[in-house]
């Protein structure tokens, strides 16, 4: 199992995750529920949700595909060890609940950028700059840009 878990900080709401998968998963201690998200931008890529989360995800009818956030509140009074709010933002291709935008407006424009383009101008101007690069790479390397003294550090 990767070594990227998604940890719940008291206080605090994840963004907006997307479930790919859910169920019993043999690890070190043990067969463990894991719940296999899609990949943050912090790398994180599953969490093991404890009993109460669990529970929490189960009441909620979360599914695969669905995009939820979770929140863990700390310990008080009431709670003491805290307690965990699971919110579906989106249901999975269904459409059933859509509560509100899955994402941040700054996070689709950053996740755009790495959308497959079919624009052959963009690649057309990079194998110009890949040619340039290697051109002056070879001359770099070659003794024709070899200069006596070079090698010779100035300090």
């Amino acid at each position: 199992m990767s070594e990227s878990k998604l940890k719940f900080k008291d206080d605090s709401t994840t963004e907006p995750l997307t479930i790919k998968s859910a169920g019993f998963e043999e690890t070190q201690f043990g067969s463990k529920m894991v719940v296999r998200i899609k990949q943050t931008i912090e790398g994180y890529d599953h969490f093991e949700p404890s009993t109460g989360l669990e529970k929490k995800i189960k009441e909620e009818n979360v599914d695969v595909g669905d995009i939820i956030t979770i929140e863990k509140v700390g310990p008080s009074e009431k709670y003491q060890y805290g307690y965990f709010n699971v919110k579906v933002v989106e249901k999975n291709a269904k459409g059933e609940t859509k509560a509100a935008e899955p994402t941040h407006k700054s996070i689709e424009k950053f996740e755009k950028q790495f959308e497959p383009k079919d624009d052959k101008m963009d690649q057309h101007e990079l194998t110009l700059r890949v040619e340039k690069l290697e051109k002056m790479f070879a001359v770099l390397s070659s003794e024709a840009g070899h200069k006596p003294g070079d090698e010779e550090t100035p300090f």
